[in-house]
């Protein structure tokens, strides 16, 4: 832990290097050596220091990308002169003292002028209004990037900054307190009634010079009543005011109304710039309501609030974009004006390259080993369970996740971390009163625990041992953290001062807004065991994040990825984070990880295209993995669905099989008739040129739709529609879908296996009975096929020169499938014939058939060249938990006076 003079020798070495390169070390050192004098250190603490910057100026951050619409016009480079950066000045100082890597500022300061350029001219007459997403990951500093573009935006002159926060308060109460200290510069804890005596926090402390306006506070949402009794006008203000409101119908229906009846001109409309960022666009925000019914409640009042303002930009931030981009583009309802779809601009956000996401955790190359399977916890929390479950116990999975908790935290005050904010998830249920049952319970283990420490902890190791909880925490840590830096010995006197300031809490809507109020606990470190719901899902950031254990039953996009609260910033203790979650889980994560990476690299290759949003839109309409959110969007209100699926470039797999006996007998015997239709037909297997895989060539499309038409995969497997792909096939007339190449992968050291007459090696894969009916293929990774398992029917040369081409763009990264597949010039229809590492369905322990698709890229333009797949959204709903967790906000819970 550095002293004040360290703390202030590294700030100021931050503060005075360029912000756009890193410097060698030579210079860095110079200038640390010169420093120094006026902050002197101790040659260890030093050294620690140089350490420290060394990790911090390699941390770096890259532009987004943007795809505009053909009436973008630049202005703001044009206007820099006479704007006066004051609010993004501050909050720069600001973010430097918090010791942000000089990089990542100039870069977020890059980005927030690309995105503000991207808005309108708040100074621009007439009427005019502008559409926009943002796309960020979770978790990834959204917050932050929104901040500064607040200062920028009222640097530039927007007048009223409307901040739509989640559903819960919980989250308003939050990003309240964030924007209090990155804008706005005055603690808003009583700020309506009692101005005057508002304390400066954040940037306030940095420049006290003039504050923000804000109509909220911490305490209270938006209240119409409150503003009249103050005499409240937005044209009373010279300073541009910030309203920071929760997505709740009454709340947004006052604000509109006072807005309208204090503020309107003669015409009905306020003639000011409005800017407003929706977080979490993607929730409650879309309209889901069928074609000619009206839109949703939320959906209609921020429409409505756009209508209003004669100059407008609604900006949107989220990091699941599909429901955002399935927005109607030509919706136009009479009174509410034109819907929310991003048409003008959207721009992805690169997160820092210190970033844990998806892609480091769930990706085909992890960088952390933090995932932990859980299979212990199917009979305590039953996935179909109801709100009057009860409890009598706690898996030992999470136990032990309770006990990784205390010990990371030991750790990380043995690091010389200080009195940071720690924190654990637990989300097993939907249900309040099974949340409070779960809490009860960890704090009982707890409070044993902790107990047990007091008692124990200080005691030789042998006789501290004697005790059930020293021995399991003993037991975690050799498990989990021997290599962690520490011994056992200096954990075990350490849980004293770590363990025993953690406490429980529960998170959820009855438990109220300030049930984790980490600003009360700024000075020593709030350490919290948080137990909830959907109240851990939606934007609420769990500060110094460690632990989590997941253990939920949803399939779709924006749930899981919002659930995945353990994405984040890790700095110093990302060795000790642990993630306890399902198999199935795991599985569904990599398949989004990989979907909405594919998602982010269709903006760049657009970008170079000159596309627009609205043709990124249709593309991402055509995605197979719309399906998933288009069902979850209708379905409450409809028993089937259609969609128009683009295949071009695509690799649709079956790794979701139905897992009863009869279906995994039925598709062995589909491909033994499959193996024989060939042999009827004169075909012959040969060996890959590629390997030891057996390979047919020139396989008519009909043969290859009659084995679809023949195979049964479960429901959920929404990207493998076998029926209609089978259909697809026998209709298409496009030139590269005529022939197919069809391999079996071997894996040369498998059981041999005789099917049809056909020798081959099975390849050995984990699975998962999901306990609703679902076998899923390879568990924790998202494909069935090993990687580079699509290069068969290329030839060496071709092959060679993708990989190399790739290699130029990409050093030190693995070749992605994809690569292959845009290079082939005909489809490959990939068998795969699979040994379970352990009996699955009943016993049932021969080969396993799953099937995978490598389609080349195709001109698909004409919709007429596209598949259309139905889903049965009644047999969905009988399989699906519905994702409504009870702790949701009801309209009348609102205080909307």
């Amino acid at each position: 832990m550095l002293t004040d003079n360290g703390r202030a020798l590294e700030n100021s070495v931050l503060v005075s290097l360029p912000a756009d390169r890193a410097p060698d070390e030579t210079a860095l050192k110079d200038l640390a050596t010169r420093l120094r004098a006026a902050f002197p250190v101790e040659e260890g603490e030093y050294q620690e220091i140089i350490r420290r910057l060394h990790a911090k100026l390699a941390i770096q951050m890259d532009t987004g990308v943007a795809l505009t619409s053909e009436t973008y016009v630049p202005w703001l480079h044009a206007k820099k002169a006479s704007i006066e950066p004051f609010y993004w000045q501050r909050f720069q100082t600001f973010l430097q003292r918090r010791e942000w890597p000089p990089r990542v500022i100039s870069t977020l300061d890059r980005v927030t002028d690309d995105i503000l350029d991207l808005l309108h001219d708040p100074d621009a007459e007439g009427l005019w209004k502008r559409r926009g997403l943002v796309i960020g990951d979770v978790q990834s500093g959204k917050t932050a990037t929104y901040t500064a573009l607040c200062c920028k935006a009222a640097d530039a002159g927007y007048r009223l900054i409307i901040l739509l926060t989640g559903t819960l308060e919980s989250l308003r109460r939050q990003t309240q307190e964030r924007l209090d200290e990155g804008f706005v510069g005055l603690d808003s804890s009583g700020l309506l009634t009692q101005i005057k005596k508002s304390r400066a926090v954040g940037v306030g402390l940095v420049d006290s010079r003039k504050a923000a306006g804000v109509f909220t506070s911490r305490e209270k949402d938006f209240s119409k009543n409150l503003l009249n009794a103050l005499g409240f006008r937005l044209d009373a203000f010279n300073i541009p005011v910030l309203v920071v409101v929760k997505k709740n119908r009454r709340i947004l229906e006052n604000l509109e109304r006072w807005l309208s009846d204090f503020n309107a001109n003669q015409q009905g409309t306020v003639d000011i710039p409005l800017l407003l960022i929706d977080d979490e666009a993607d929730s409650a925000s879309v309209n889901t309501n069928p074609s000619g019914v009206d839109p949703t409640q939320i959906n209609q009042r921020i429409r409505a609030l756009l209508r209003l303002f004669t100059r407008s930009s609604y900006l949107g931030f989220t990091a699941t974009p599909f429901a955002n981009i399935f927005i109607d583009p030509d919706t136009d309802h009479e009174m509410l004006g034109d819907d929310l779809f991003p048409r003008d601009f959207i721009y992805t956000l690169d997160s820092p390259t210190n970033y844990v996401g998806p892609t480091a955790l769930f990706g085909e190359e992890p960088r952390f080993d933090i995932l932990r399977t859980i299979e212990d916890a199917y009979e305590i929390f039953p996935l179909r369970h109801k709100s009057d479950l009860r409890l009598d116990s706690l898996p030992e999975s999470l136990v032990d996740g309770v006990f990784s908790f205390l010990l990371a935290n030991a750790i990380r005050d043995s690091r010389g971390e200080g009195p940071t904010h720690r924190s654990m998830l637990v989300n097993v249920s939907r249900f309040t009163a099974v949340q409070d049952q779960v809490a009860s319970l960890v704090h009982e283990l707890l409070s044993k625990t902790q107990q047990d420490i007091r008692n124990y902890s200080q005691l030789p190791r042998e006789q501290a041992l004697r005790n059930s909880s020293l021995a399991r925490a003993e037991r975690v840590w050799s498990d989990e953290y021997a290599d962690a830096g520490f011994t056992w010995a200096t954990v075990q006197r350490s849980l004293l001062n770590s363990a025993l300031p953690i406490t429980v809490k529960a998170i959820n809507q009855r438990t109220g807004a300030a049930s984790l109020d980490y600003a009360v606990h700024k000075e020593s470190g709030l350490r919290v065991i948080a137990v909830g719901g959907n109240s851990l899902s939606r934007g609420l950031t769990l500060e110094g994040l460690s632990t989590s254990y997941f253990f939920r039953n949803s399939q779709m996009y924006d749930t899981l990825l919002q659930m995945g609260r353990w994405f984040g910033y890790r700095d110093g203790y990302a060795d000790l984070c642990r993630l306890w979650i399902t198999d199935e889980a795991a599985q569904w994560y990599a398949h989004i990880t990989s979907a909405t990476e594919e998602l982010r690299d269709e903006v760049k290759r657009m970008r170079q295209q000159r596309a627009t949003p609205l043709d990124f839109g249709l593309k991402v309409r055509a995605h197979p993995d719309s399906l998933i959110v288009t069902a979850q969007n209708k379905m409450r209100q409809a028993k089937t669905i259609e969609r128009v699926i683009s295949l071009s470039g695509k690799s649709p797999e079956t790794a979701r099989l139905k897992s009863n006996t009869n279906s995994l007998i039925a598709n062995r015997a589909a491909l033994t008739r499959f193996i024989e239709q060939l042999k009827v037909a004169g075909f012959k297997s040969e060996k890959s040129t590629t390997g030891s895989n057996i390979v047919w060539r020139g396989v008519p499309k009909e043969l290859v739709a009659s084995l679809l038409r023949d195979f049964d995969v479960h429901p959920l497997n929404i990207t493998f529609q076998t029926g209609d792909l089978a259909k697809y096939l026998g209709s298409a007339m496009e030139s590269k879908l005529q022939n197919w190449d069809v391999a079996i992968p071997t894996s040369g050291t498998g059981k041999s296996v005789s099917i049809g007459g056909v020798t081959m090696s099975a390849s050995k894969r984990s699975m998962v009975d999901d306990q609703n009916g679902m076998l899923v293929v390879s568990g924790t990774k998202a494909r069935v096929g090993s990687r580079g398992v699509e290069k068969e029917g290329l030839d060496i040369t071709e092959i060679t020169r993708v990989e190399q081409e790739f290699r130029s763009k990409s050093p030190g990264k693995s070749y992605p499938d994809r690569i292959y597949r845009e290079a082939r010039s005909r489809p490959l229809l990939l068998i795969h014939v699979l040994s379970p590492n352990e009996p699955v369905a009943g016993g049932y322990s021969d080969e396993i058939v799953a099937l995978g698709l490598s389609f080349p890229q195709f001109d698909d333009s004409d919709v007429a060249k596209r598949v259309t797949y139905r889903v049965n959204l009644v047999e969905w709903r009988s399989m699906l938990e519905q994702e409504i967790d009870d702790d949701l906000p009801q309209e009348e819970d609102a205080d909307v006076g």
